[in-house]
């Protein structure tokens, strides 16, 4: 059996007497080939390289933004705080917003829209702990996408009292060929 080496080397954080890291401790670190990095309540989280048929949806929806004539970037990072930064599948700028193209990692009030798309080892994740995040920090639309057994569906949120509203479920396919707007 072989055993791949996964340690991370983490600089020394900023204030780790709690043990917890923090957004420029995660900056710091040495990329990983292949692999991201995500910080939650300053607990360090490492996901894998996408399925196949993830970062096809992911590009799918990029299209979608960018025929639509929106500005929209793919995995940049966004710092909420000192102890959260997440790195969202797509992001599309509000339309009032010049994005610094020079950088990667953005505060989380020029972003009109967040996309996930779901994996199935993200389900909960992106459900629950990334919509409150987003939701806190006043993102005005958050989208999943979700695997379905017809295939993906579009889950369109609205922020409404603080949380996201679902407004609308569309089907992928229908979305991108015309029949489910901009939200």
């Amino acid at each position: 059996m072989k055993v791949m080496d996964m340690l991370v080397e983490v600089p020394d954080g900023d204030e780790l007497d709690d043990g917890l890291l923090t957004v420029n401790d995660v900056l710091r670190m040495p990329p990983r080939r292949g692999y991201r990095f995500e910080l939650h309540e300053g607990v360090l989280r490492m996901t894998p390289p996408p399925a196949w048929k993830h970062q096809r949806a992911a590009y799918r929806i990029e299209r979608f933004f960018d025929d639509a004539g929106r500005a929209m970037c793919h995995e940049n990072g966004i710092r909420f705080d000192g102890r959260n930064y997440r790195i969202p599948d797509v992001l599309v700028l509000r339309q009032d917003v010049e994005l610094d193209e020079e950088r990667s990692v953005h505060p989380p009030e020029i972003f009109e829209i967040l996309v996930e798309v779901v994996s199935p080892s993200s389900v909960e994740e992106d459900q629950l702990v990334k919509a409150k995040l987003y939701a806190k920090a006043g993102i005005p639309q958050y989208w999943r996408i979700e695997p379905r057994q017809a295939g993906y569906v579009v889950v369109i949120g609205h922020l409404q009292d603080g949380q996201y509203a679902t407004v609308r479920e569309v089907p992928l396919d229908e979305l991108l060929a015309g029949g489910g707007g901009l939200g």
